[in-house]
């Protein structure tokens, strides 16, 4: 008796907590989209049989959903195949979204089939502050990007175009 007691006392207090709660959705998700602008600088490079590894570090500059400048700690693969491949840290010290600032942190991964050919790769948002500590999002992005100039011209940004979707969570 007192086990169904219990039982119906449990049921009682679920059914009541379903009936009140207030459910706390995130709102639909927004499309990013817009350029990245970079200046990469090779940090170090060491050779593992015909595999090359880069250190690199850049500066960005992004315009449209992230509109800001960034600073980036990345590895550069370049395959025995010629295969590219890349992974980084992207780092806003200060960026806008839909009119919110804060900082924001980004993981970029990303590859190509050689050094002539497009980058293609994925973002993902890791991180906030201030107004963006609850950003999320993610998206893809492509393009030539950086092409070495030949002397005695001067390092042109690499361009890259972005797109995704990013939302706000609930506080």
């Amino acid at each position: 008796m007192r086990k169904r007691h219990l039982t119906l006392l449990c049921t009682g207090i679920v059914a009541f907590l379903f009936a009140f709660a207030t459910p706390i959705q995130a709102g639909p998700p927004e499309t990013a989209s817009g350029k990245w602008f970079y200046l990469p600088s090779i940090i170090d490079a060491r050779e593992a049989g015909c595999n090359t590894f880069l250190n690199t570090f850049e500066i960005g500059l992004w315009t449209g959903t992230f509109t800001g400048d960034s600073t980036e700690s990345g590895k550069v693969v370049i395959h025995c195949s010629g295969r590219w491949s890349f992974n980084a840290i992207v780092t806003f010290s200060s960026v806008t979204v839909d009119g919110r600032s804060g900082t924001l942190e980004m993981s970029v991964v990303g590859s190509r089939l050689d050094a002539t050919s497009d980058w293609y790769g994925h973002w993902v948002i890791t991180d906030g502050s201030a107004d963006l500590e609850n950003l999320r999002g993610q998206g893809n992005w492509w393009g030539l990007g950086f092409v070495p100039p030949t002397p005695p011209n001067l390092p042109e940004f690499g361009e890259i175009d972005y797109d995704g979707i990013y939302h706000f969570e609930p506080n």
